[in-house]
């Protein structure tokens, strides 16, 4: 009996053994496929979250290099926008140094040439600068620097190496005002000597001066000459006035208007030529 229990044990103890092996064997495939699955995902999850990285990565690199750029980019534009600026100014002041030796040129040889007309004039001749214009009266008055003291008179004669300026209607110790040949109320004798043609001419102001009363038919061109008359003792014979610019009939029809274009800009006037009346 004994005998037969002891095989029984042995064989229950046998196919527990089996048992547990069998178990064993399963739980170590069971695992080893476990880890082989968490291997197959884990490697990709790791490359995903590694490209996922780099791609970040990338971004902010891309988007630091940007703000870079931009700030060098804006850098720069400052940069020139001052560079521009100062050239802007540099090239102001340049022109406005130029417009100021070219104004003093002509000045000079204005100077020049009034000097010169004053040695050949035979009447006593007064040089003289504009000193102050009414912009109300711009093409009707000036102020000239010679007055009494320098032997300027009312009624002396004003001209330019140019032309008739106008003639002085008062006269102080210092100064004198110059009505020009702009103003209406300034009457003049003069001459076209291609025709021997005599007229008064009147100012109108910025508009062209006007010889009215020309007999109809005169043979009249445009671009003649025309001068001072002289025969008042006045204002010097033969010195320039202006040129013919138009010629028209009157309103009546009865006579003829020659617009005369002067010669002297009386906009742009500084040294003048002042002559006082011949003593009779």
């Amino acid at each position: 009996m004994s005998d037969k229990n002891w095989n029984f044990n042995d064989r229950q103890f046998g196919q527990s053994r089996e048992t547990q092996l069998e178990n064993q064997t399963q739980t170590i495939i069971e695992y080893g496929f476990l880890i082989l699955i968490v291997i197959m995902i884990a490697y990709p999850a790791s490359g995903l979250v590694l490209s996922t990285q780099s791609w970040f990565s990338g971004l902010f690199a891309k988007g630091a290099h940007s703000v870079e750029s931009t700030k060098n980019l804006a850098e720069q534009l400052i940069d020139a926008s001052t560079k521009i600026h100062e050239l802007e100014r540099k090239l102001a002041m340049n022109e406005l140094e130029l417009t100021r030796l070219k104004q003093q040129s002509r000045d000079t040889s204005r100077l020049r040439s009034l000097l010169n007309l004053k040695q050949k004039s035979e009447r006593a001749t007064v040089a003289g600068e504009i000193v102050a214009r009414n912009p109300d009266n711009w093409f009707e008055q000036v102020v000239v620097d010679k007055g009494t003291a320098d032997k300027v008179t009312k009624g002396s004669a004003v001209i330019s190496i140019a032309g008739v300026v106008g003639q002085v209607v008062s006269a102080s110790e210092h100064s004198s005002v110059v009505r020009l040949l702009t103003d209406p109320d300034q009457k003049l004798g003069v001459l076209l000597p291609k025709l021997g043609l005599t007229g008064i001419l009147v100012g109108d102001y910025q508009n062209s001066a006007r010889i009215e009363y020309v007999p109809v038919g005169t043979n009249v061109d445009i671009g003649d000459k025309v001068v001072c008359l002289g025969k008042a003792g006045t204002f010097p014979d033969n010195h320039p006035v202006g040129t013919v610019a138009a010629v028209r009939r009157d309103a009546d029809g009865a006579s003829m208007q020659i617009d005369v274009k002067l010669s002297e800009n009386c906009y742009d006037l500084n040294q003048v030529l002042i002559l006082p009346p011949l003593e009779n």
